[in-house]
């Protein structure tokens, strides 16, 4: 029992660290990402390929795959996290920069489908729809654990990662990008008229959402120890989207708290139902209901989700005194008698005339 519950806990902190990535891209940026699931495919990839060895096609499969440098755990994460901020940054400069809205939705998901049939069927790239698989436990060969003690290392591990992750992104939200970020959701004419550069800001957010959900693909995949095309479709981009819904856009408490309850929770639940009917494949059936059921009735009653939006305030210190340049006090009797001395010239001029 307790080492299904750290199981539960491990994909559910990885997974609430993929809700806070679609939190940027659309709580933030306010752009639907159909594709940020790829995002979380090439963080995976990307830190398979580094951490493994060369490969060596066999004569029972030609399949392979590139690199195999076999870098330390610490550093592939990282790069595959750079790997998956840089892919962000290429889709959003062709999607973000003269379409809104639903066509943003359409450009994103064509790219996911794109990228999973190109890792599908090419063998030499990525292992084809085989995937990639044979990862050592990693940090492991440094710790000698055993099975047990290594899972609730892995769990700390995430919990860690889910922790840091939160910190960075509200030290962002908080900071003048991330109130021009959201200022460019609001009113992007009242933005743009204040000077900002649209394009650059959501570029730029977006690409952090890229990030972040490679730096999570990268720890889910040194989790599973394997990865394959058959791991990801939109289907949990969907899932992720209702996370961040439920718990509250662009809250980051919010997010983790409505991806601990749709992507953690209900799934677990859904499990019973089998139990109480013959049917034993009804149980991710019966997620999917609870899941979109939530949905209707958190945007019915509570359109915010569990927890709302933080309203921020500049609080930065006002300008001092001696900035602030003299300008001459004119007192009202001045004006007056300067008035009326301009009123009475008028008069006798016109009189003269």
């Amino acid at each position: 029992m307790i080492q299904y519950i750290v199981t539960v806990a491990t994909t559910g902190a990885i997974t609430a660290i993929m809700c806070l990535g679609v939190n940027v891209s659309w709580g933030w940026v306010g752009q639907i990402d159909l594709a940020y699931y790829a995002y979380v495919a090439i963080g995976a990839y990307g830190a398979m390929i580094l951490e493994l060895h060369k490969a060596h096609p066999t004569v029972t499969t030609t399949n392979s795959y590139i690199l195999g440098l076999h870098w330390p755990f610490i550093p592939a994460v990282l790069a595959a996290t750079a790997m998956g901020g840089a892919a962000a940054l290429i889709v959003g400069a062709i999607a973000l920069r003269r379409l809104r809205g639903d066509y943003i939705a359409i450009i994103t998901a064509c790219t996911a489908l794109m990228l999973t049939a190109v890792t599908g069927q090419d063998n030499q790239l990525v292992g084809g729809f085989i995937g990639l698989y044979g990862l050592n436990q990693p940090l492991n060969s440094t710790l000698h654990l055993g099975a047990t003690a290594y899972s609730y290392f892995y769990l700390g591990l995430c919990i860690f990662c889910l922790g840091l992750v939160y910190v960075v992104l509200e030290r962002i939200y908080r900071s003048p990008f991330g109130r021009s970020l959201r200022a460019v959701r609001e009113n992007e004419t009242a933005a743009a008229a204040f000077g900002r550069n649209l394009f650059w800001l959501r570029l730029r957010g977006y690409a952090i959402g890229g990030a972040v959900g490679a730096f999570a693909g990268a720890l889910y995949a040194n989790y599973l120890l394997a990865w394959n095309p058959a791991s990801w479709n939109l289907i949990e981009v969907a899932l992720l989207i209702a996370g961040v819904v439920v718990g509250g856009r662009a809250n980051s408490r919010g997010v983790i708290i409505g991806s601990i309850i749709i992507d953690s929770l209900l799934p677990e639940i859904s499990r019973l139902f089998p139990l109480l009917t013959s049917n034993t494949s009804i149980g991710p059936s019966i997620a999917a209901i609870l899941g979109a059921g939530g949905i209707i009735v958190m945007l019915r009653f509570r359109p915010g989700g569990i927890l709302r939006e933080r309203k921020t305030m500049d609080r930065s210190p006002a300008p001092m005194p001696s900035l602030v340049p003299d300008v001459p006090a004119v007192s009202l009797a001045g004006i007056s008698s300067a008035e009326t001395t301009s009123v009475g010239s008028t008069a006798e001029g016109s009189t003269d005339e």
